[in-house]
């Protein structure tokens, strides 16, 4: 199975995504894997929220097989970011679960799993057959075989109602940038009926959930910028054109969000 894409700036070295197979692509945003090389196991990584939930496996020592899963985990929905740091085990691989679809895949309200952490035996009775299944299966087999278990977790039939689907699409389309009030009228539910919504599908209020939007929005555009003009980043410009007030309130913004301000993030 091809990468979708390998390390480049803002992304770990020996980082790749995989794209998810036709009948999991409404509910997976992608596979990933990060392999760590000696050369890099004492690096950090700041991983910015995105509005999605991780069934990640973690494995150890390298030999036959990389050696054994040494950890299995959901990493939830997240309003702030998680600094990893190294030594790092020897090989990640995780699924990304779309926006919205944390309480399909894991069978728990999604705000229970916000910022948090959480070991893959306590959401799964049969963690252990399925971590096995993916420590047996051979390097290039081991996305297929991540694959395969969260379409299981999927198999459930918990459906993901179209009022969710409908304002995740268009916060992420308006790149956070409107207003929840008149998003929660436009679909057909009431503000209080999409707030609970979100709780339990997305683990995020719609508002946080706009929020990670614009920073990640933010993010994006200044990373253009800097590549098209690397000393003239047109801050204002940025802010106003994403629904800020003005560029401080950008930057306050993204910083509550990240833990940097965009400038800091970009190095």
């Amino acid at each position: 199975m091809e990468p979708l894409v390998t390390g480049f700036g803002g992304v770990p070295e020996g980082y790749a995504e995989y794209a998810p197979p036709p009948d999991l692509a409404a509910h997976v945003v992608c596979a990933w894997t990060r392999r760590v090389s000696g050369a890099v196991d004492l690096d950090v990584h700041r991983v910015l929220p995105d509005g999605c939930a991780d069934v990640l496996f973690v494995f150890g020592e390298p030999g036959e097989r990389d050696g054994e899963v040494v950890h299995a985990s959901v990493v939830g929905p997240m309003t702030r970011p998680i600094a990893v740091l190294g030594p790092h085990p020897r090989l990640y691989v995780g699924v990304r679960l779309a926006p919205g679809c944390a309480r399909a895949a894991f069978r728990v309200s999604a705000s229970e799993l916000t910022d948090q952490r959480v070991d893959y035996d306590l959401l799964e009775q049969r963690a252990a057959v399925h971590v096995e299944s993916l420590a047996a299966a051979r390097d290039t087999e081991r996305v297929a075989a991540a694959f395969d278990i969260v379409r299981r977790r999927l198999a459930q039939g918990i459906v993901v109602s179209r009022s969710v689907r409908s304002a995740v699409r268009r916060i992420i389309e308006a790149h956070g940038n409107l207003r929840v009030a008149a998003l929660a009228g436009d679909i057909g539910v009431t503000r209080q009926q999409l707030a609970r919504q979100f709780a339990e599908h997305v683990g995020l209020t719609p508002k946080m959930f706009a929020r990670v939007m614009r920073a990640r929005a933010v993010l994006a555009r200044v990373a253009a910028a800097r590549l098209a003009h690397p000393r003239n980043v047109k801050w204002t410009e940025i802010a106003l054109d994403l629904g800020y007030y003005d560029q401080p309130h950008l930057i306050d913004d993204f910083k509550e969000i990240t833990g940097q301000t965009p400038g800091e993030w970009l190095g």
